[in-house]
């Protein structure tokens, strides 16, 4: 094989590559990083760097995902603790990526990438199912594969925390191929039963965040299934998801034991320091209360850790101090101010807003920043790996422009 007809061929491979990455996502992340190392190499040794640097400059989301990257490497600079702030932004550098991912990404082949991903889902779907039965139906069964984070999680590879995120997509993902890209009885029979595992399977998880925001995927789902008809949309979506909360509530303990413990941390977080609700309330407070201090530059990305505890010692001492306020909004704007706010409601918004190509894509391009931004309000989601990648990779996917299929 000639070195021309490498180079030729080196975006099919990339295309497959990034597939591999896709299905990384509800794995560990670790895949991911060696799957985009290589997918570097070849981009660089294809060549053509003119049209690929004509075409990233063309498309305003790479600028937004910089941009939002680099506020926090500025960040840096009025930070006193570099190691903790060259760790956090480490979380963070499938952003500095994205011109790679929206590089590589082909329209023609969106297809594969979601299919990767739903595969992937479905498998961990399928071990979390094991483990559920193991530890509620027949608990003589042999262990099986567990991420060792929390008594309760059934999930095989990561905790309940990236988890549910990851289910949540991939069940809107089921819903839309169900709905819109599937014609015939068989396929519709396995992304229906693919939807409803998913739905179960957030419900054993334990995964609130996660929860909340595929039941706003599904509402979104509806909506778009009955566009025309919004009084129908939102009958069919109200039933959906009390079904759902409803069912999930009688059916199982574990979800009737989190979303009691909600309601009562809710009602007496000020006698429940130990409790996961009442901190985040905490959290939220001491976090509103060094953006207050601090609301043009933030704090730095790397001394929010040290700022906090001091705020905390002064304000609720009786909580222990946290290393972020379990918010994305507001881990944003403790870390780097209003600049870094702005950016975030521009790499949320823009794609929930911008108007794309009426193409497969079109409803799909909505969800994603649909889920990120209610999911954000419980959990710095867009500083953790799994989520970041996910947001970053199907930002690319959804938004890739048409190109010449070589493959």
């Amino acid at each position: 094989m000639s070195l021309a007809t490498f180079r030729a061929r080196i975006p099919a491979i990339n295309s497959w590559l990034l597939a591999g990455v896709c299905a990384s996502i509800p794995l560990t992340v670790a895949p991911a990083y060696w799957l985009t190392a290589v997918m570097l190499l070849l981009w660089l040794a294809e060549g053509r760097f003119v049209a690929k640097f004509r075409a990233l400059a063309d498309e305003p989301l790479v600028w937004i995902c910089l941009a939002y990257y680099g506020v926090f490497v500025a960040s840096l600079f009025w930070s006193d603790d570099l190691e903790w702030g060259r760790r956090m932004l480490g979380r963070q550098n499938f952003f500095l990526l994205a011109p790679l991912y929206f590089s590589v990404a082909r329209r023609e082949h969106v297809g594969r990438y979601i299919s990767a991903f739903l595969a992937s889902v479905a498998f961990c779907e399928a071990l979390a199912l094991y483990n559920w039965a193991q530890m509620h139906v027949w608990p003589g069964l042999p262990d099986g594969i567990r991420v060792d984070k929390g008594a309760d999680d059934t999930a095989p590879f990561v905790d309940r925390i990236l988890y549910a995120p990851a289910l949540a997509l991939a069940g809107y993902l089921a819903g839309h191929r169900l709905l819109f890209d599937t014609s015939g009885t068989k396929m519709r029979l396995v992304y229906a039963g693919l939807l409803a595992t998913t739905a179960f399977n957030l419900v054993i998880s334990g995964g609130r965040a996660g929860l909340v925001g595929f039941l706003a995927l599904l509402t979104l789902l509806a909506f778009q299934r009955f566009a025309r008809r919004p009084v129908l949309a939102a009958a069919v979506s109200a039933l959906l998801v009390g079904g759902i909360v409803i069912g999930g509530y009688a059916g199982n303990d574990y979800f009737r034991m989190r979303a009691d413990r909600v309601v009562n941390e809710l009602e007496h977080y000020e006698e429940l320091p130990k409790a996961s609700v009442s901190q985040r309330l905490i959290y939220w407070q001491n976090a509103l209360r060094i953006f207050r201090d601090a609301p043009l530059a933030g704090v730095g990305i790397g001394d929010y850790p040290e700022v906090y505890r001091a705020v905390n010692e002064r304000y609720t001492p009786a909580w222990a101090p946290a290393w972020n306020p379990h918010n994305h909004y507001l881990y944003v704007l403790t870390s780097t101010g209003l600049l870094g706010g702005v950016l975030l409601v521009a790499l949320l918004g823009v794609p929930l807003l911008r108007r794309g190509h009426d193409d497969s894509r079109r409803r799909m391009r909505r969800a994603l920043p649909l889920l990120f931004m209610v999911i954000c309000l419980f959990e710095s989601y867009l500083m953790r790996s799994n989520t970041s990648l996910m947001y970053v990779v199907f930002l690319a996917l959804l938004w890739s422009p048409a190109r010449e299929s070589r493959a």
